[in-house]
């Protein structure tokens, strides 16, 4: 700490930031905590009020991580969200959210936080200031308001009412019973007279009682006042004094009246005002608070009138925020009306319930993110200028269609390439195989019974080679494209897939066909073939089945695969796994074509795919 030069006040200096010891003086006697931070979260300094209210000194938290100091010790979510807070701010991105801290006398304190940064004069972020709202006091004192309502309701139930008469020309009092109760003494031995009732009251009551009851007297009038007394046990009582003046003859001869007990109902009251007080200075720090946070606030009465705006607000509005109090909301900003932020406001107050929007707004060209918070009184609308966000959101929506588009290209490229390759091994080389049989055929022929022993093992080797190759040949097309799917359809396909899968693997597949032909377009049926293809190959990898069963139905306008397995599932990580690409491409395919598959799974509990495309659509453009 060092003394700036010139400076008649005595000022505080951390790293070239100075603050008047005034200023510090006003930090300490807040309420809430104000704390200021390095860029990496070491607490350098705080006020006083939290350090107080936790009985601890300015050296056990200065020059630690505040997120391990003991008030975040009960959560570890709470101390990454003050982290990563204070690291956002560091960053120059102020932020406010709800948190909670441990309370040294026990249990957990709601805390309204705010993390903004601190920049020197470069400009540059060069600490972090934090604010904290012991939001649980206010909680505590709307709850306390409604016990000490419940007390004064209570008090007027059972609040009990004496009686009481003075005879002025004996000098003589007489009260109920009740009246004893009131006063705290025993009747047996307490003589009630007009010099020990004033004795009772309290100094600060008595010269104004006396003074009304003097009027009453002189004026002949009926009268009515508070007043407090001093039981015998030292306890004080409020009490609500009614009364009449019998008279006779021009001057007063009796005074009558009744006197109520409205100790609690005062008592009450008092605590009331107490906690008015303490919300209203709660809420001063509140709107204090919202002055330095980035998002905008308003709040409008349900006239549509301006309660408050903070300065953020003012500014996103284009209007001086003060200028905007009072005043109504669509006189003001007349384009807003019948735009979308109107009807969510409306909705909000007619159902009561918070409504979350982010929306185009027109008439500034601009979007907004607005959280509108209603209340029986009207709103609470948080708001912030989002448009740079959309912008971005847009361009990655409009990237990641042209991916999609150009996988949906190659994996146009790659299903034609396979058919062309399929045609070919079929045609040329099959064919070609076949010649090569029926001339190794006719060789044997020609050599008949006088070839060699090894001719003859040459010839029937060559001839189980060729065979082999023959029916390789068919495997390898009917694995790029089956001539099944072109020539039969999709329900064919699915029948010689199942059939082909069961002698691979050993896994019995059952297909459950339509018994009656369905139309189903070609690219449909080649997209549900190759989810079937991609379904089956996962099964046989990673199932570790004992049945499969497949599907297929028309469903309206789609056509709906079905692949079913009672292997041992998928975990709901596995199935949400962008790493697992046969999945991703099983998605990719069905909704290429405005389709959609679903994959679900339970751990032990087999898989099922559900893949529902438009039955006649067509490739993508």
């Amino acid at each position: 700490m060092t003394a700036e030069a010139g400076d008649p006040a005595r000022v505080s200096v951390v790293d070239g930031v100075t603050l008047e010891s005034r200023f510090r003086d006003v930090l300490d006697a807040l309420f809430a905590f104000v704390g200021f931070f390095s860029r990496d979260g070491i607490l350098l300094d705080t006020n006083q009020a939290p350090l107080t209210a936790a009985g601890l000194e300015r050296a056990d938290v200065v020059g630690k991580r505040f997120v391990d100091l003991t008030w975040f010790s009960h959560s570890a979510e709470e101390r990454a969200r003050v982290a990563e807070a204070i690291a956002r701010a560091a960053d120059g991105q102020p932020s406010r959210f709800e948190t909670s801290v441990v309370s040294m006398r026990g249990g957990v304190l709601a805390i309204d936080a705010a993390f903004a940064p601190l920049r020197g004069v470069d400009g540059n972020v060069r600490y972090v200031i934090g604010t904290g709202v012991d939001v649980s006091v206010r909680r505590q004192a709307e709850n306390e308001l409604r016990r000490n309502r419940e007390r004064l309701e209570e008090a007027q139930r059972l609040a009990h009412l004496g009686t009481w008469e003075w005879d002025i020309v004996k000098n003589e009092v007489s009260w109920s019973d009740e009246l004893y109760q009131i006063y705290g003494v025993d009747r047996g031995t307490h003589v009630p007279t007009y010099e020990s009732f004033l004795g009772s009251v309290h100094p600060d009551d008595r010269e104004h009682t006396a003074n009304v009851l003097r009027l009453a007297m002189q004026n002949l009038s009926p009268f009515v006042y508070d007043h407090r007394i001093v039981r015998p046990d030292g306890s004080f009582r409020m009490l609500h004094t009614r009364g009449q003046v019998a008279a006779g003859g021009g001057r007063a001869l009796r005074l009558v009246g009744t006197c109520w007990d409205i100790t609690r109902r005062w008592e009450a009251m008092r605590a009331a005002e107490a906690a008015r007080a303490e919300a209203e200075s709660a809420r001063g720090e509140l709107e204090r608070i919202l002055e330095r946070v980035s998002d905008g606030f308003v709040a409008l009465d349900r006239a549509w009138r301006y309660r408050y705006v903070n300065g953020s607000g003012g500014r996103l509005l284009g209007r001086e925020a003060a200028s905007l109090i009072g005043k109504h909301v669509w006189t003001e900003f007349p384009e807003g009306r019948g735009q979308r932020f109107q009807l969510a406001y409306q909705q909000a107050i007619d159902e009561q319930r918070p409504i979350h929007l982010r929306e185009h707004y027109p008439p500034w060209d601009r979007w907004f993110e607005n959280r509108i918070y209603p209340s029986p009184d009207g709103l609470s609308i948080f708001f912030t200028d989002v448009t740079e966000q959309q912008k971005i959101q847009d361009e990655l929506r409009a990237s990641a269609a042209e991916l999609r588009a150009l996988a949906t290209r190659l994996s146009e490229i790659r299903e034609e390439e396979r058919r062309v390759i399929a045609r070919e091994l079929h045609d040329q080389v099959g064919q070609a195989l076949t010649a090569l049989k029926l001339d190794l055929a006719g060789l044997r022929g020609q050599l008949g019974s006088g070839a060699s022993a090894e001719a003859e093992r040459r010839l029937r080797a060559m001839d189980g080679l060729v065979d082999q190759t023959l029916e390789t040949t068919r495997r390898i097309s009917a694995t790029l494209r089956p001539a099944v799917l072109d020539d039969l359809g999709l329900p064919a396909a699915i029948r010689w897939q199942a059939g082909e899968f069961t002698q691979r693997t050993g896994v019995p597949c059952e297909a459950r066909l339509p018994e009656e032909e369905i139309s189903i377009g070609p690219a449909a049926s080649l997209a549900l073939f190759r989810i079937l293809q991609e379904a089956l190959t996962n099964v046989a990898r990673h199932a570790q089945a004992r049945h499969v069963r497949v599907a297929l139905a028309r469903d309206g306008e789609a056509a709906v695969l079905v692949v079913a397995d009672d292997g041992r599932g998928y975990a709901s990580e596995e199935i949400s796994s962008r790493r697992s690409l046969g999945l991703v491409g099983m998605r990719e395919r069905a909704l290429a074509l405005g389709g959609e598959t679903i994959v679900t799974g339970e751990p032990g509990r087999g898989t099922t795919v559900r893949a529902r495309v438009p039955a006649s659509a067509q490739e993508p453009a």
